[in-house]
């Protein structure tokens, strides 16, 4: 991309501008799609592009398909099979959260499942309690590539909570994830390898795989 577009792209008078317009075209958009789309359906939130056989939704100024997952979801009881967000959850807090599992369980079929990655607070605590050697770790490498410095240890817990707009959201770590979902009704709540999944539909989806010393993907079945 052009040096002068890329510079517009991030300007945030530029966001709103493209957020004022594509917003109402998106949720019309959305309207017709949700009501169309072939059940049962697997749901993206938060995505960011088109993905075969998925319905993908999201917020930002450019989405296709507009859906606020912490408001009540367009969909009847039972509407879905699988239902994937990445890097979403921790962008909201921990009651907005709570609404978006009960809004998962509610609209998936029995059988279905949730699958959520996030970063991992115990990761980036571990990296932490390494000492120097967090500085070195390819996590560390990952912030610098995209122009966030890792000077000390404590760096790594700073980035994952103050940065991402992760402040304004809930940070979770398996054990907490875990407790929050059954609380809701799920069961089979399980930690998998980024991309790994015993679903056929839900392999290989994770955005963020060389991040995957910082993240954690979760799974969790409707009974």
């Amino acid at each position: 991309m052009h040096p002068r577009l890329q510079a517009l792209r991030g300007d945030p008078r530029v966001h709103k501008v493209v957020s004022t317009v594509n917003t109402p075209l998106a949720k019309w958009r959305g309207a017709r799609a949700f009501e169309r789309a072939k059940r049962p359906i697997n749901l993206e939130i938060g995505g960011t592009g088109k993905r075969p056989g998925w319905l993908t939704t999201n917020v930002n100024p450019r989405a296709r398909y507009w859906m606020d997952a912490t408001a009540p979801w367009p969909f009847e009881d039972a509407a879905c099979q699988h239902i994937f967000a990445d890097n979403m959850i921790e962008h909201v807090p921990l009651e907005a959260g709570r609404h978006v599992f009960r809004e998962a369980f509610r609209t998936l079929q029995p059988g279905g499942v949730l699958r959520l990655v996030t970063p991992d607070i115990r990761k980036h605590v571990d990296l932490y309690l390494q000492g120097q050697a967090a500085v070195k770790s390819d996590l560390a490498d990952v912030y610098r590539s995209i122009g966030i410095p890792v000077e000390h240890p404590l760096d790594l817990l700073r980035i994952t909570i103050g940065f991402f707009g992760h402040n304004d959201g809930y940070i979770f770590d398996f054990e907490t994830i875990k407790a929050e979902l059954e609380a809701v009704g799920f069961t089979k709540v399980t930690y998998c390898g980024m991309g790994e999944s015993d679903h056929p539909a839900l392999r290989g989806l994770d955005s963020r795989m060389n991040e995957g010393s910082g993240q954690m993907s979760v799974e969790a079945t409707k009974p």
